[in-house]
């Protein structure tokens, strides 16, 4: 189960905080609600400080995201970890 909120408090950015195991069920409910505002000077972040649990399309979805220039909060150490070794490079961007 994952909980998705949004933080109001930032005007000028979409914020996204993540609570559970983000699994490919959630991807296109998390895309949505980084969207929903649908205002694209906005910035937008994943807060991922509450995820316990990712699987590999929901590590793909965060990589592809961060290529959009989605910032990306409090990722879990082996996410990070995960994600560099699918890049193919041992730093994380």
């Amino acid at each position: 189960m994952l909980k998705i909120t949004q933080d109001a408090e930032i005007p000028e950015m979409v914020k996204v905080s993540l609570s559970g195991h983000f699994t490919s069920e959630y991807v296109p409910e998390v895309e949505k609600a980084l969207i929903q505002n649908g205002n694209k000077s906005k910035k937008c972040a994943l807060d991922l400080m509450n995820v316990t649990f990712v699987d590999r399309p929901a590590m793909e979805f965060l990589r592809a995201a961060q290529s959009r220039k989605i910032k990306l909060e409090n990722l879990p150490s082996y996410v990070r970890r995960w994600m560099q070794q699918e890049s193919g490079n041992g730093s994380y961007p």
